[in-house]
């Protein structure tokens, strides 16, 4: 097995050497010599991504590095036309949601799950949007979010000073200040509204933000659905107090005057352009669409 699997390191995760942590941690556990042709580690954003489509003649890619690495090897895989290798989880990020939902909450869970050999059938987002005035195409395994995001506002050094929760309270605080809700338009099969809107959700995990953050109650990664979570223009004030609260528990989706339903296929466009936040990171612009891939990518599982 140890020649049809590729490493990929991201030495920089969790903004503090967490990937490299976590590998140090991988191979003082692993029982046998790892062969450095079979690792890479990542080199600026985006860089997993190009590893992932590219490299060819592997059974398994392994990501040690916290859900962005994880994200960006999952669209890296998703470019493949031809068979698709599984993915191992070495977490080295804050949250590590990713991981969470496979089940693998510490490195020895990710070498047990790459020893173990078994794998799930995981559901992914597509996203295909808009990113510096040009068309791409993303995948995203927890959620996306369009309009309001705590990311600009959230640091690095928040989570690690913070972590997740209090991270996301102060990171919503900031910048609720200064957003300004746009007016958005969403089309799918059944339903279209066009106003304005705070935020839009699309969900296939039902916690983020290391389990802290309950965005889409009740939303699995393998039944091949969309939760989406619409909450309309409200003051300021009432969003920062009320609403915006009570994600941590999911109390958010029975608060008057929001819509949570699910979808296979969500359009969305905005006036003036929202940003998308994708698992925790600002990879994308409106206009946007969100199709379910349904059993999209086999990922390893400690599960006996």
């Amino acid at each position: 097995m140890k020649n049809s699997v590729y490493y990929i390191i991201n030495p920089a995760g969790q903004g503090g050497g967490g990937g490299i942590r976590a590998w140090n941690e991988l191979k003082a556990l692993w029982p046998e010599q790892i062969d450095p042709k079979n690792t890479i580690f990542t080199e600026r954003p985006g860089h997993a991504q190009e590893i992932a489509a590219q490299c060819e003649g592997y059974e398994t890619l392994v990501a040690v590095g916290g859900d962005g690495t994880v994200g960006e090897i999952l669209s890296g895989i998703m470019e493949r036309d031809k068979t698709r290798p599984r993915l191992a989880i070495i977490p080295g990020g804050t949250g590590n949601d990713v991981a969470r939902n496979a089940g693998i909450c510490s490195v020895r869970d990710g070498v047990f799950a790459l020893q173990n050999g078994r794998s799930r059938s995981f559901d992914l987002i597509r996203v295909d949007c808009m990113f510096d005035g040009k068309p791409i195409q993303k995948h995203a395994f927890l959620f996306v979010a369009v309009g309001f995001s705590s990311n600009p506002m959230t640091k690095r050094w928040m989570k690690r000073l913070f972590g997740p929760k209090l991270s996301y309270y102060l990171g919503t605080f900031l910048q609720s200040i200064i957003y300004q809700a746009p007016h958005m338009t969403l089309r799918t099969e059944s339903r279209e509204f066009s106003k304005r809107t705070w935020m839009i959700i699309v969900g296939n995990a039902d916690r983020a933000a290391g389990g802290s953050m309950c965005l889409s109650p009740g939303a699995r990664t393998d039944d091949g659905e969309l939760n989406v979570t619409v909450i309309p223009f409200q003051s300021k004030l009432k969003m920062v107090t009320g609403l915006l609260p009570k994600i941590a528990s999911g109390a958010h989706i029975y608060e008057a005057g929001i819509s949570y339903y699910q979808e296979k296929k969500i359009y969305v466009d905005s006036n003036p352009v929202a940003i998308l936040d994708l698992d925790g990171d600002i990879l994308g612009e409106t206009p946007a669409t969100f199709t379910v891939c349904p059993q999209a990518v086999q990922i390893m599982t400690p599960e006996w």
